[in-house]
């Protein structure tokens, strides 16, 4: 039986999301605050603007907590998603997630395995253990969970954002614009 999207979202916030404090998700904020899942593709130009945006954005929105899923629609994303991942359990994966963006778009190196292990090592991460912990089953889990998150909404399109884990907002309009209506400027 298919979940509509409200109850795919609710069973995520009882399970799905409980299970991954080590990436930041969790079963919904400890204060109370509203969060939203940005759905990206590190080869999206404006996946990366979003993420500069944001930069700027969340410190001055405490109350709002922001998911980073990574889409999986293709092998190249499953790939980058991992490595991404990956980082992120090894304690670096907002720094990653910024590095790898800019390595793809203002260095314009390719999304290849090369560059996914020189931004690793350009933040001290060695090259070795980052492979391992992208072939290990907590990376497994992450990506068959960002798998089902982008079949269960149909994402073909980044970003893609999910606001307080009930409310699809696909890219139809600028993502920055949107986070400022659902939570303010």
């Amino acid at each position: 039986m298919m979940l509509s999207r409200r109850a795919f979202l609710l069973e995520a916030s009882g399970c799905l999301l409980a299970n991954l404090p080590l990436v930041g998700w969790a079963s919904g904020t400890a204060s109370g605050g509203r969060s939203f899942l940005e759905v990206f593709a590190f080869t999206c130009p404006h996946c990366y603007q979003l993420a500069l945006q944001l930069r700027l954005w969340l410190p001055l929105h405490p109350h709002v907590t922001h998911y980073p899923v990574h889409i999986i629609s293709t092998a190249d994303d499953l790939k980058l998603a991992a490595a991404g991942y990956a980082a992120t359990l090894l304690g670096q994966g907002e720094a990653y997630r910024q590095a790898l963006f800019k390595a793809i778009h203002t260095d314009k190196r390719p999304a290849d395995e090369k560059t996914l292990v020189a931004v690793a090592e350009s933040l001290g991460l060695v090259s070795q253990r980052l492979v391992q912990t992208m072939q290990g089953t907590e990376v497994a889990e992450l990506l068959a969970r960002s798998e089902r998150i982008t079949r269960q909404f149909q994402i073909t399109a980044t970003p893609t954002l999910v606001i307080d884990q009930h409310s699809v907002r696909l890219p139809e309009r600028d993502p920055l614009d949107i986070l400022q209506e659902a939570f303010g400027p």
